[in-house]
């Protein structure tokens, strides 16, 4: 029996040794049996942080953020960026201003600043009014300013980045000339650009092109921004081009492109698959993605948001339509576990507050932004805010 015994457990470990990982979403199953997401499914440490409000650290309409290891940096309609103390709220110092000197950064029509954090340099990147990224500390020095000559192959409005160690990793969203680069990679120290290749592209038709739009704002729906471009034969485009489709997990820089349900992970010159989200029937093909016909039945994947436990992503059906409908999902890494819930509206179930994701901190905590008149009595209380204040960050540590 002993000897039956080993037998058994080499064969079982030989078994193990040879299994693939699963590599898949499995979204579509998961559509069958919808469940419920709570904050505390995803952390049992919700913490709020007021953002301190006095004359000069106001904070204006549509506030964007992102959450450093120990400061909180908001931009807002209007106004330069602000830095805050993660713990407390308590205003730290503006970062930079917008002006056409040397050392200013740019806002674009809606008075917006767009920026991007190298969380292990401490250096933020903010787009300036040319070609060119404006570079401060935390300490709001201004620190340098990188300008890329070829602004149709690497142009950085239409672009999302992502920095990291001095690289910047660059995602082109409106490819509408095929001497755009849709993916690259920019060598701070060397100046050196090197393009990626592999993901897959095809030219918008730009000659067709009757209207654009832009729904500003509501970053949790779409992860940005979301630019809508209609087709004279009827198709349609909506992209959010500040949404997260690049970040980085431990070593990895990881890629979702829109309307392909393939997460990648990115080298200096070539991409490999990392996950699949498995649609099924709700599959929305790449070559079919200005057709609105159908949509109801098919999903879109707006934006995936990475840490070490879990994916959290949020999407729609029905996606070109006025009634359209948001999801929410949670990806187990360990067990591959999919939960999936209509609408993005989180409940913290201790303080009884809805809250809505929108993305995470440099550590890995996924975070939210509540403005005072949509806190509950408990949290109003706890935070002490008025309704003229400055919005609330949540971090689900």
């Amino acid at each position: 029996m002993k000897v039956l015994y080993v037998i058994f457990i080499c064969v079982l470990y030989s078994c193990m040794q040879n299994v693939e990982p699963d590599n898949k979403i499995n979204v579509g199953a998961a559509m069958n049996a919808l469940g419920k997401i709570t904050a505390q499914t995803i952390s049992s440490n919700v913490g709020y942080v007021a953002l301190e409000t006095n004359d000069s650290s106001l904070v204006g309409e549509m506030p964007d953020m992102r959450v450093l290891e120990h400061a909180i940096l908001v931009s807002s309609v209007n106004q330069c960026l602000k830095l805050f103390d993660r713990s407390t709220g308590k205003f730290i110092r503006d970062i930079g201003h917008v002006g056409t000197d040397p050392q200013g950064y740019a806002k674009d029509a809606w008075g917006k600043v767009n920026y991007w954090v190298d969380y292990d340099q401490n250096i933020i990147y903010v787009l300036g009014w040319g070609n060119d990224l404006i570079l401060y500390d935390l300490a709001g020095n201004y620190k340098d300013r990188i300008c890329i000559d070829d602004n149709v192959r690497y142009n950085l409005q239409q672009s999302y980045l992502y920095v990291t160690y001095g690289k910047l990793w660059g995602h082109n969203k409106l490819y509408i000339s095929n001497r755009t680069s849709p993916l690259f990679c920019i060598d701070e120290n060397s100046n050196h650009i090197t393009d990626i290749v592999g993901l897959p592209v095809d030219l918008l038709p730009m000659d067709d092109l009757q209207s654009v739009s832009e729904l500003l704002g509501d970053y949790v729906s779409y992860g940005g921004d979301l630019t809508m471009a209609s087709f004279a034969n009827g198709g349609k485009f909506y992209t959010a081009i500040n949404s997260p489709s690049l970040w980085r997990f431990e070593n990895d820089i990881r890629l979702k492109q829109t309307f392909n349900d393939t997460i990648y992970t990115l080298s200096d010159s070539k991409i490999k698959p990392y996950l699949i989200f498995e649609l099924g029937d709700w599959a929305w093909q790449y070559q079919d993605r200005l057709e609105e016909g159908g949509c109801e039945k098919k999903i879109m994947i707006d934006y995936a948001l990475e840490n070490e436990r879990c994916i959290y992503f949020h999407f729609h059906t029905g996606f070109y339509t006025k009634n359209r409908q948001a999801f929410c999902g949670l990806y187990y890494k360990a067990d591959h576990r999919v939960v999936l819930m209509c609408g993005d509206r989180l409940l913290d179930t201790v303080n009884r507050q809805s809250l809505r994701v929108r993305g995470v901190s440099s550590d890995g905590c996924f975070i939210a932004l509540l403005q005072p008149d949509e806190l509950c009595d408990e949290v109003k209380k706890k935070t002490g805010s008025k309704e003229e204040d400055n919005p609330i960050v949540v971090i689900l540590e």
